[in-house]
């Protein structure tokens, strides 16, 4: 009697605890046509993380700051004469690159970029139409003196020349721009070329060309007259990046052929977000 009633107790007792060892498990169970089937499941963890190499675009950005110096023909360009250069400050994002991260393994290769941007330029000017009529040439500043005026008339008794200091000032412009570029990198090493369009955003003329004092030639050149539209632009850089830093430090050259201030020098930082 107490066996039978040992028997009915036991199964009782051990289907919680059978239940809650089988829950724990990889094991499950399922019937079919009234037969339990075991399910045994197995899970496997991939801890191996995708290629990057095998991205191929995306779009994230990398901005870079250039600080530049105008720069020309050293005998007519304008800080020669006036001793105060151009200047100018370029910001720009880039947007797209192909591919999207470059194969450590390799010493050498190579990345296409999507870029957009603007610079904000700060030019010497002068005001022509402020010019005496008997203006017959400029000499240059010096260290000691500022640009200077020197006229020339003729009187019954004579001629009279007179060497007057030019006011100089400055005109900023905004030229928000887009470009296409390709970049060389060698280890920490990058060079590389990028070719697009800015707009000028207001009709403008250009600074007129002055010419030394004399008394057969003209005195200046007036400036070209020019429209709001799209500048040609070309540019240049050669930069230094550590290994695993995204921080890059850069020499970059820039060219507007149709601007007023067509050559830029200067040096720069990238940071590099992707």
């Amino acid at each position: 009697m107490r066996l039978a009633r040992f028997l009915t107790f036991l199964p009782a007792v051990l289907a919680p605890l059978w239940a809650v060892a089988h829950d724990s498990g990889t094991q499950d169970s399922i019937l079919i046509d009234g037969v339990i089937l075991d399910v045994e499941a197995q899970v496997r963890f991939d801890s191996i993380a995708a290629d990057p190499r095998n991205a191929t675009a995306e779009f994230r950005a990398a901005w870079t700051v250039n600080g530049l110096v105008g720069g020309g023909n050293p005998s007519t360009g304008w800080w020669h004469w006036s001793g105060r250069p151009d200047v100018s400050l370029q910001c720009s994002a880039e947007l797209l690159r192909l591919p999207a991260r470059l194969d450590q393994r390799k010493r050498f290769q190579g990345q296409a970029h999507l870029d957009a941007g603007f610079m904000v330029t700060s030019l010497v000017s002068i005001d022509a139409a402020a010019f005496p009529d008997s203006l017959i040439g400029f000499l240059p500043a010096s260290a000691t003196a500022p640009l200077r005026l020197v006229t020339s008339q003729q009187f019954d008794i004579g001629v009279e020349s007179d060497t007057l200091d030019a006011a100089t000032d400055r005109t900023t412009a905004t030229v928000p721009f887009a470009s296409i570029g390709w970049d060389g990198v060698l280890g920490e090493w990058i060079g590389g070329v990028a070719g697009g369009v800015g707009y000028r955003m207001r009709a403008s003329q250009d600074r007129p060309t002055l010419n030394a004092p004399s008394l057969d030639g003209a005195a200046y050149v007036p400036g070209v007259q020019r429209a709001p539209g799209l500048v040609p632009m070309i540019q240049a850089r050669i930069g230094y990046r550590k290994a695993r830093s995204p921080w890059m430090f850069q020499f970059t050259g820039l060219w507007m052929p149709s601007a007023a201030q067509n050559h830029w020098w200067g040096v720069g930082v990238k940071y590099d977000a992707w």
